[in-house]
C-alpha cells in the first residue's frame, strides 16, 4: 500500500513537502562548473544544464515518488525513410526527444528541453518537431511538451566543456 501526501497528517505533510521541494531545484546559486561536475557524478550524460536540471527536479522525484515508472533519454524516432525521386537522393528525417517518461498510470510523455539559441540554430528543428507530433505522438495519445530554457551559445559551448565533450 502506497502512502500519498494527502494522507499524513498536516504537521508531517508540510515536511515532506518542503523537502520535496529542495529537491526539486538545483542548489541555489549553483555555477555552470559546480552543476556540470554534479551531473558527472551522476555518471550520466546531459546534453545541456536544462537536461541536467530538468532530471534533478522533475525525473528524479518522479521515480521516488513512484509516479514514473521509466524515463528513457535521447530516444530516436525514425519519421521517413531515406529513398530516391526523381534522381533526388532524399535523406531520413529522425527525431530525437530528451526524454521519453512512462508514468505508472500509463500515460507516455516526450519531452524536448531546448535553449533559444539552439532551437534557433536548428532551423529544421520545428519541422521535424511537427512531423514527430503528426505521425507518432498524436496517433499513439502521448503528450509532448517542450521546455526553453535561457542559455546563450557560450553557456552552452561552455557546458559541452565541462561535461567533458561527451554531450
Amino acid at each position: 500500500m502506497r502512502l500519498n501526501l494527502e494522507d499524513l497528517p498536516p504537521r508531517y505533510r508540510a515536511q515532506a513537502e518542503l523537502q520535496i521541494a529542495k529537491r526539486k531545484k538545483p542548489p541555489a546559486g549553483q555555477t555552470l562548473a559546480e552543476a556540470a561536475k554534479a551531473a558527472g557524478r551522476l555518471g550520466k550524460v546531459f546534453g545541456s544544464r536544462g537536461e541536467y536540471e530538468f532530471y534533478i527536479r522533475e525525473i528524479v522525484p518522479g521515480i521516488q515518488a513512484g509516479l514514473i515508472r521509466r524515463a528513457t533519454p535521447q530516444v530516436r524516432f525514425d519519421l521517413l525513410s531515406a529513398k530516391e525521386f526523381c534522381g533526388l537522393k532524399l535523406p531520413a528525417a529522425h527525431y530525437t526527444c530528451d526524454y521519453m517518461i512512462e508514468y505508472t498510470d500509463g500515460t507516455v510523455e516526450v519531452v524536448e528541453i531546448k535553449s533559444k539559441f539552439t532551437r534557433r540554430a536548428q532551423r529544421d528543428y520545428i519541422y521535424r518537431r511537427r512531423l514527430f507530433i503528426d505521425l507518432i505522438a498524436e496517433q499513439k495519445g502521448w503528450r509532448f511538451r517542450e521546455i526553453m530554457t535561457d542559455d546563450t551559445q557560450e553557456s552552452v559551448k561552455k557546458w559541452k566543456e565541462l561535461a567533458g565533450g561527451q554531450a
